[in-house]
């Protein structure tokens, strides 16, 4: 079982094996897919 990841302003979704990798998998996506609102955290 899996530690899992979703972005609440588009459809994106993760499935890691641990916090670590999601968060950095989250952060990751906000950077590429929405740079504005990871500026901002």
């Amino acid at each position: 079982m899996g530690i899992t990841g979703a972005c609440e302003r588009c459809d994106w979704r993760y499935l890691g094996s641990g916090y670590p990798e999601v968060t950095k998998a989250y952060q990751d996506h906000l950077r590429e897919e929405h740079p504005d609102t990871w500026l901002r955290r």
